[in-house]
């Protein structure tokens, strides 16, 4: 029989690379039983870092933390692209790398702030009741949609001939895996994110999360209490 879990509070899993942010909701409440249990910001199957759960009476702030800024590391990878911007799938181009790194840094600061950016065809974003990635699977047509955004600061980790490796501030709603299309046609080259990891929401960090495979090898319920961030 599953434990009882009452009390309320956030939960900061380490999510890794290969398992949707639903599937660790559904792994925890079929160990514990929760009254209510929640996220805040979807991660893609391939990205990796910070999951925020919110249990029980948290699940109520969950919307106003969402809303937090957010902090990413990406690497892009330059002369391929792929249809879902990312290592999900195959190339489906490849090209010879044309742009000089060093125009990298004056490209860069072109999206810092706000602007417009192209809601990639596999999101979960709606179009006529059904999530964008449902119709870019069936290979039906997708009307461009674009949504505002917001980037703070753009820090450049590594820049190779390859890759570029960033760590980016934005706002709750930036795609990630568009910036790096939308960065390399800036550029006049082609790329997608190789890798994905969220560092922070907010004032929560990756640095005091705990791996989700953790929470499923915990003994008893006192262990999952005092992984909690209480409120």
């Amino acid at each position: 029989m599953k434990e009882k879990f009452s009390d309320s509070g956030w939960l900061l899993i380490y999510k890794p690379e290969g398992i949707e942010s639903f599937g660790i909701i559904r792994k925890l409440k079929f160990k514990y039983l929760f009254h209510k249990i929640g996220f805040a910001g979807t991660l893609d199957p391939l990205a990796s870092g910070l999951l925020l759960i919110g249990v029980n009476k948290a699940t109520k702030k969950i919307s106003e933390i969402h809303q937090k800024q957010k902090t990413y590391k990406v690497e892009i990878h330059f002369g391929a692209s792929t249809p879902t911007l990312d290592a999900e799938v195959r190339f489906n181009f490849k090209k010879i790398i044309e742009h000089k790194i060093n125009d990298r840094i004056e490209h860069l600061k072109k999206f810092i702030g706000k602007y417009e950016q192209k809601v990639p065809n596999f999101s979960a974003h709606k179009s006529q009741g059904k999530n964008f990635y449902e119709l870019a699977r069936n290979n039906e047509i997708i009307e461009d949609r674009f949504k505002p955004v917001s980037v703070f600061s753009i820090k450049i980790l590594y820049s190779e001939y390859q890759k570029l490796g960033l760590e980016i501030d934005c706002q709750t709603g930036f795609y990630v895996r568009a910036f790096a299309e939308e960065l390399a046609k800036s550029l006049g080259d082609i790329a997608y994110a190789s890798s994905i990891k969220r560092l922070k929401i907010g004032d929560f960090s990756l640095n005091q999360s705990t791996p989700y495979e953790k929470f499923l090898d915990f003994s008893s319920i006192n262990d999952l209490h005092s992984h909690l961030i209480t409120i």
